[in-house]
């Protein structure tokens, strides 16, 4: 079974990206010896980190799957993996970002170049990945809807009382 692209988060990522490269060269001065924007960047991804991993963490919890037999939770076990793939690589963008704060910091200033390209790569996936955080909630809540949606479904199979097909 061939997936298709979803078009609305392809656009979404390409226009994070440009943003990013933008947001990593022309906001560069903006941080260079700026300690204090360090550290709020390292505190917001710290906290996003953190934040993610109780994400993952849910997600990848087996007693979360939608009630029902062995076949319901064989049909979920797709999504949920590229939810939790998806979810993986957000995590590893915070970690790359933070690391790449870490390099700049150990970058003497005598070195100046260098230390402005490390800046602009850490800024640029701090942009990157707070871009694509912003469709965190919206992932979520659509989480929730379904096993809402599958736990409804299943009480009412157990009921006897037919699928709801007109609210889907």
């Amino acid at each position: 079974m061939k997936q298709q692209l979803d078009w609305k988060k392809v656009t979404f990522t390409a226009v994070s990206f440009v943003l990013a490269i933008a947001a990593s060269y022309y906001g560069q001065p903006l941080i260079h010896e700026n300690s204090n924007a360090m550290n709020v960047i390292v505190t917001v991804f710290s906290v996003l980190a953190g934040f993610l991993v109780a994400i993952i963490a849910l997600l990848g919890d087996p007693a979360l799957l939608p009630p029902g037999t062995w076949r319901i939770a064989e049909a979920h076990r797709k999504t949920l993996s590229n939810r939790l793939a998806r979810h993986k690589w957000m995590f590893v963008l915070y970690l790359i970002t933070l690391a790449c704060i870490f390099i700049a910091l150990l970058i003497p200033t005598t070195h100046y170049s260098i230390r402005i390209w490390v800046e602009r790569v850490f800024l640029f996936f701090a942009v990157f990945a707070f871009i694509l955080s912003l469709r965190l909630p919206g992932s979520l809540m659509r989480i929730q809807h379904e096993r809402i949606d599958a736990v409804i479904e299943y009480r009412r199979l157990a009921e006897g009382i037919p699928p709801d097909t007109d609210s889907k």
